[in-house]
């Protein structure tokens, strides 16, 4: 069984890793719950990286790469990316880095990633601002208010 504290200060178990635990619905205390969910897709938020808007669009079967999608899922992957992309535009997060994860979970997933002022210290490179989130970000009431805030905001818009 592995262990994690999400931004929420909780303890979350699960089997195999994270992004594979979130999708099969394995973790009852997730933070924000799912903004949207389907059989093949869902998208939520990142219980260890506390960056205020921040998405991940997740799949649920064991896809490696984007490649391994037919070309009916690769369209609803676009489809939905753009209405994520509109729902967080929509609750003010104006400039969003896309990043497509093929690797650091076995499993494939795009990550949108709002950019804060602090983010543009580290460029491009979304493992250096995840560090620096979990350590300087996550440290008052507030903030995680905002974050919670933020999801349903992006719920609301997202249609």
């Amino acid at each position: 069984m592995k262990k994690i504290v999400n931004w929420l200060g909780q303890t979350m178990e699960f089997e195999e890793n994270l992004s594979s635990a979130i999708a099969k619905h394995e973790i009852t205390n997730f933070p924000g719950e799912y903004i949207y969910e389907d059989d093949l897709f869902n998208i939520s938020t990142d219980p260890e990286i506390p960056i205020k808007g921040y998405m991940i669009l997740g799949i649920s079967k064991q896809t490696l790469t984007i490649t391994d999608l037919t070309k009916e899922e690769r369209n609803r992957l676009t489809d939905l990316s753009n209405r994520l992309l509109e729902a967080m535009h929509a609750s003010g997060f104006e400039k969003v880095m896309i990043y497509q994860d093929e690797s650091s979970s076995g499993n494939l997933h795009i990550n949108f990633i709002p950019r804060h002022e602090w983010t543009y210290k580290f460029h491009a490179n979304f493992g250096e601002m995840g560090i620096y989130a979990k350590n300087n970000l996550n440290v008052s009431n507030e903030y995680r208010k905002e974050m919670l805030d933020s999801i349903e905001k992006i719920k609301r818009n997202f249609k």
